[in-house]
């Protein structure tokens, strides 16, 4: 589904009150995901395929060049595929391995910060931890190269970056623990700027086999509209059922 922000006084008294929220220490709730990129149980990365919502609904998102945020990137081709495509990639990883994986699969390199590059609108003591775990990534590209930010920071930490014009959720939501969805929302709400664009990837579905829940979690249009309506349009744009 599409969210659309609304004006950011809403948005900023919303997000202010549910960053108090309280929610899982940031060194116990990273930790189960980094057993899982230590046992290679990643089931979630599509390899180097653009997600198919990502595909159907990118001139939607991103009609023009714009700043985008990825939340709990992963090793996720589409921060690669919006880099090429002339984007200015925020992708937020708290597991370091995503990074160094990324940077395999892709024959990427780190740079040093530069003049000219996101980076420059860095400023003030909101953003001082989000520098802390910034790195610029120079990716391969026609014979050049695309720079990308990437945090290997928790988003939930009380994360931040300049305003970014949209965010693409491909997993992240779903992937959080429900006492976390306020916090992750409400970090999402504070980013994302006035009239900025969010495609939510949401999943819906029975507890699985021995009555796990998650991840992914299933969320239900009513979670959707109680985290975010009071800050965002929400238009639903696709719905595609999956038997397995």
């Amino acid at each position: 589904m599409m969210l659309r922000a609304l004006p950011r006084a809403a948005a900023g008294i919303a997000a202010s009150l549910a960053l108090q929220q309280t929610c899982q220490q940031s060194d116990d709730r990273l930790a189960r995901w980094r057993k899982r990129w230590e046992g290679d149980t990643r089931g979630w990365e599509l390899g180097k395929t653009v997600h198919p919502r990502l595909a159907e609904f990118e001139e939607r998102l991103l009609p023009e060049p714009s700043r985008v945020l990825v939340p709990l990137a992963g090793q996720s081709h589409d921060v690669a595929h919006l880099a090429w495509r002339g984007h200015s990639v925020v992708a937020v990883e708290g597991v370091p391995a995503a990074l160094d994986a990324f940077k395999a699969t892709y024959g990427a390199d780190e740079a040093r910060r530069i003049a000219g590059h996101a980076c420059d609108d860095y400023d003030g003591d909101d953003v001082r931890g989000a520098l802390a775990t910034m790195h610029v990534v120079r990716l391969p590209f026609e014979g050049g190269s695309k720079r990308l930010t990437w945090h290997t920071g928790d988003f939930l930490g009380n994360f931040s970056c300049p305003l970014v014009d949209a965010a693409f959720d491909r997993g992240g939501l779903v992937a959080v623990a429900p006492d976390d969805r306020e916090a992750y929302a409400a970090v999402l709400k504070r980013l994302v700027r006035p009239g900025g664009r969010v495609l939510f990837v949401s999943v819906e579905h029975p507890p699985f086999e021995g009555g796990k829940l998650g991840p992914p979690h299933s969320i239900e249009r009513a979670e959707v509209d109680r985290l975010f309506s009071a800050d965002f349009d929400i238009e639903v744009e696709s719905c595609v059922e999956i038997n397995q």
